[in-house]
């Protein structure tokens, strides 16, 4: 029996959560990347996580961003954000390329007064950015009531500089 708990221990399961009530891990339920579909073609869709990673010595900078295009088939859409499962390693590269195993659409809700779901929003900002070429990220999306309108700001992660562009769209 101590030898399967430690077995079990040592492959990546346990428990989290508190002592009253435990979560079981089971392999495999964590997805390999979290973010929104920022491109879709028909070759699969480009998956970039909004959390920045800091792989700086200064531990000041926020500035990479998980992204893999993901080869698979789906209906999920450009501006919606997924988990995503892969099949197999990935490739490396920036973006990093992999086939998917399955994915879920995080499920979404208008903010009160709004006529646009958040992907929605994030899909006509992603339209009209200048960003040029590159990975794309969502920085920020906020709807405002009062004006009705999102301001959504996306970054390119391939320039060399802060590029930052800020998207108002009409709700």
């Amino acid at each position: 029996m101590i030898y399967v708990a430690l077995l079990l221990t040592a492959c990546g399961y346990g428990t989290v959560g508190s002592n009253d009530e435990p979560n079981i891990l089971l392999p495999g339920d964590s997805p390999d990347i979290y973010g929104y579909i920022m491109v879709k073609d028909r070759d699969g869709i480009l998956v970039v996580n909004p959390e920045g990673k800091d792989f700086s010595h200064t531990k000041e900078e926020e500035d990479y961003h998980e992204a893999i295009r993901v080869r698979m088939n789906t209906d999920a859409e450009v501006g919606e954000e997924v988990e995503v499962w892969l099949e197999g390693g990935v490739e490396e590269s920036y973006p990093g390329q992999a086939n998917g195993d399955k994915i879920k659409v995080v499920p979404e809700k208008k903010p009160d007064g709004a006529d646009l779901y958040p992907s929605e929003a994030l899909r006509k900002a992603i339209d009209k950015h200048a960003l040029g070429q590159g990975v794309v990220v969502v920085v920020s999306s906020t709807y405002e009531d009062e004006e009705d309108q999102w301001q959504i700001t996306l970054k390119n992660t391939f320039s060399t500089e802060e590029e930052r562009e800020r998207i108002v769209v009409r709700d």
